[in-house]
């Protein structure tokens, strides 16, 4: 359903800084604080909550001499302050909000982790991504998010912690590539994602809590792991596994034989 006309200068009229958000009654549906507005310093973004109501929609890119400003003072106190909390967006909304989302993490078996409190994984509606959020305990400090269209980057870092995507309970620790991997294994051993980067200090403070470690990265990235597996072995002991498919791909029972032949080992 398209948005009358009258709701971008209704959404334009409103008082919010640049990378402020508001919150208020649905203009449309009457909702009470259910319509979510956010300024991103360049454009306007708004969606409203409720399970009925299907209003979404944007502005459009308007830069102002203040707007414009605002931003680059925004986004230069980001940078200079490698300490600021990270916020979850408004626009992260529960999985079940978004049938392909949810399709998506079935498919790369992390539905189950999901579903047992090990991963918290939502829907970004205004970049249409799955997102996997990073915790150091229970505070959610970074999160990445896999887009569902043609999208890129293929998967986007929202923040800028270096600590890894993490997924499971026990001492054994498999170093994998990404969240999907991490969250299928969860189920017999905690699952680590780099998310595509090098092995950094921050990785290394999170594996030493673990008794063993597993590196099972894709197959392209053999060379990668091979190094990762020398280096950690300075701190834990640490073997190599081969995978022939990436472990998110495999079938429930094919990957608990796989994983546990290895750790039986």
């Amino acid at each position: 359903m398209s948005n009358p006309k009258w709701l971008k200068n209704y959404v334009e009229s409103l008082s919010i800084p640049a990378h402020g958000r508001h919150r208020s009654d649905c203009p449309l549906c009457g909702k009470p604080n259910t319509f979510s507005v956010t300024d991103n310093g360049f454009e306007r973004l708004w969606y409203c909550f409720h399970a009925d109501c299907h209003t979404k929609g944007g502005t459009g890119i308007s830069l102002t001499k203040d707007n414009s400003s605002q931003a680059f003072i925004k986004r230069q106190t980001k940078e200079e302050s490698a300490t600021v909390d990270f916020v979850v967006p408004d626009t992260f909304v529960s999985l079940s909000r978004n049938i392909n989302a949810e399709n998506y993490v079935k498919q790369v078996h992390s539905y189950d982790a999901y579903l047992d409190g090990l991963a918290d994984i939502r829907y970004d509606f205004q970049r249409d991504r799955v997102v996997y959020l990073v915790k150091d305990g229970d505070k959610v400090i970074d999160a990445t998010g896999r887009t569902l269209g043609n999208n890129k980057p293929k998967w986007l870092r929202y923040g800028t912690s270096k600590m890894p995507f993490v997924c499971g309970m026990t001492d054994n620790l498999f170093v994998v590539e990404d969240c999907p991997s991490a969250c299928s294994i969860s189920n017999i051993v905690t699952g680590m994602a780099l998310m595509g980067t090098s092995l950094l200090d921050s990785h290394i403070q999170v594996i030493q809590n673990y008794k063993k470690i597993f590196v099972a990265l894709d197959r392209d990235a053999t060379r990668k792991a091979v190094d990762i597996v020398r280096h950690l072995s300075n701190y834990v002991p640490t073997k190599l596994v081969v995978l022939k498919k990436d472990l998110k791909n495999m079938e429930r029972e094919e990957r608990d034989d796989f994983i546990d032949n290895h750790i039986s080992r």
